[in-house]
């Protein structure tokens, strides 16, 4: 038989996260405090947000006064995309023969867009191309809104933005990048 032992209501942060070249979904995280002056058991736990239940989760034995993450999963009122806008081959001709090399430019659009009745906090994500090959070269040719962090967490090519979106506001951010490498070279995963 299972029974609760404890209901609580504590004090936490929320901020969305979302990957869009992975996943077209944002996931909404919380930072909790455990404000009250008892230890929480390890165990499982229900989650209520804004009066609704949204899911259970495990904690560790948490202290009084510490913080701790929960994760709440996908908010469909937070739309996030990523879209190839353009892609295009430079097969230069030198006298009329093709060039040694092949340049492929792509131009990207993320976009943000808040559907909720607040303000939100969120964490873009971004994988930019990074060569470990001498002989692909990557040119980064425009960035419409810098992003907050590159190589977040040491992470090379991870890009971060930190958005704050009101309600009903959409953010969209343009990059270019340009990837040049030998002709007969076969680059994928762009």
């Amino acid at each position: 038989h299972k029974f609760p032992i404890s209901s609580q209501i504590l004090p936490a942060e929320f901020e969305y996260s979302s990957y869009p070249r992975v996943s077209p979904f944002a996931y909404l995280g919380s930072r909790v405090t455990n404000s009250k002056g008892l230890q929480l058991l390890a165990g499982r736990v229900n989650i209520f947000l804004e009066g609704d239940f949204v899911g259970f989760s495990s904690i560790a034995n948490i202290a009084p006064s510490e913080e701790f993450d929960l994760y709440l999963g996908i908010d469909e009122n937070v739309k996030v995309k990523r879209e190839l806008l353009e892609k295009k081959v430079d097969e230069t001709l030198i006298a009329g023969i093709l060039s040694r090399t092949k340049k492929t430019t792509f131009k990207y659009k993320l976009t943000v867009e808040n559907y909720k009745s607040k303000k939100i906090k969120v964490k873009l994500f971004e994988a930019i191309p990074v060569s470990e090959d001498d002989r692909i070269k990557i040119k980064i040719d425009e960035i419409g809104l810098e992003p907050d962090k590159e190589d977040w967490e040491d992470r090379k090519g991870i890009w971060l933005w930190e958005l704050e979106l009101d309600t009903q506001q959409k953010q969209e951010i343009f990059y270019t990048f340009t990837v040049e490498h030998p002709r007969d070279m076969l680059v994928e995963g762009l």
